[in-house]
Formats: structure tokens, C-alpha cells, sequence
């Protein structure tokens, strides 16, 4: 469970780092490069809270949080200014993300994790692209944006496999929600 914690937090510092770095044209969308990353991120997440509780959660929250701010500590100018926007999308989008997993633990695995990170997703494209790209116009604002969150629904989507393979790679210890198939 320590290397699933440490290694949120190493792709919340990754996210960061190819975000400030690359914006990858997706038909008329703009994407972050750090969008994989970050997606994984949550859904590992969700993985945490689902089977190891919440203390395995909000410890893997919190090194995100400690890593994003490593980030922004590190690097100034333009980099800085995607690390800021990293950093308070990540403390909006991870506490919504906690509040809504509480309220959706017992749905099925996929929904679970559907739910929590289509929401709250939508909050992190919405704070990371109004912090990170203030200054551009607002028509290629939009195409980040939009593009940001359907590639995380689309990286959430695909990781949902992921999550029942780990269920049944991993005895799930007692103190774990009961999950529905």
C-alpha cells in the first residue's frame, strides 16, 4: 500500500512537469501533457479510499499536495505559474474528490470511480486552466479546458480495468468498504 501512496504522489509531480511543458493538439482540443498523469493519479485514488481506507487516501492527498508544492518551489516563471495552477486545482478537485467518494462508496466499482473523478475532474480542468493559462484568449482557453477533461474522461475510462485487477490482486484488509462487483 506505501508504493500505491508514493506513487500518487510521484504522478501528481509528474503531472506538473509535462504539463508546463507540452500542450498536445487532439483534434480541435488542447490537452496538457501532465492529463494522464494526473488521471491516474485520482483513480489510484479511489482505489486507496475504495480498499485501504481513508487514512491510506488522504495520505496519498497529501503527498500530491507536498509533491505539487515541491513543484512550484523548484521551478519560477511560466513553469511556476503551471505548478500554482497544479497545486490549487489539486486542493479543490482532491477535497471534492474525497467528499464525493464518501458519498459513493457502496455503488459499484465503476460507477464508484466514474462518479468520483467526472466530477470532480471537471472542477481541476476548469481551476488548473484559469490559473495556468490566464493570459491566452479566451476561445484557446475553452479548447484546453475541454480538451483537459474528456481526455481525463477518457484516461478514467480506460483505467477502470485497472482498479478490479488490483481488487483481485490484493487481499482486501478488514477495515475496507465492501465492494459491489
Amino acid at each position: 500500500m506505501i508504493w500505491l501512496i508514493l506513487a500518487a504522489g510521484l504522478l501528481d509531480f509528474l503531472a506538473n512537469w509535462a504539463a508546463a511543458h507540452w500542450l498536445i493538439p487532439v483534434g480541435p482540443f488542447l490537452v496538457p501533457a501532465g492529463t494522464a498523469f494526473f488521471t491516474v493519479s485520482f483513480t489510484l485514488t479511489d482505489y486507496l479510499r475504495r480498499f485501504h481506507g481513508r487514512r491510506a487516501t488522504v495520505a496519498a492527498m497529501l503527498l500530491g499536495f507536498l509533491a505539487s508544492v515541491a513543484y512550484t518551489l523548484a521551478f519560477g516563471g511560466a513553469v511556476g505559474r503551471i505548478a500554482v495552477a497544479g497545486l490549487a486545482a489539486l486542493a479543490c478537485s482532491s477535497t471534492l474528490d474525497y467528499l464525493v467518494q464518501t458519498r459513493t462508496l457502496r455503488l459499484q466499482v465503476w460507477r464508484y470511480v466514474l462518479t468520483s473523478n467526472g466530477v470532480s475532474l471537471l472542477v481541476d480542468s476548469l481551476v488548473f486552466t484559469a490559473v495556468a493559462f490566464a493570459g491566452l484568449p479566451l476561445g484557446a482557453r475553452a479548447q484546453i479546458a475541454v480538451g483537459q477533461y474528456l481526455a481525463k474522461l477518457a484516461t478514467t475510462a480506460a483505467s477502470v480495468p485497472a482498479v478490479y485487477w488490483a481488487r483481485r490482486a490484493r487481499p482486501v484488509p478488514t477495515n475496507a468498504v465492501p465492494a459491489v462487483a
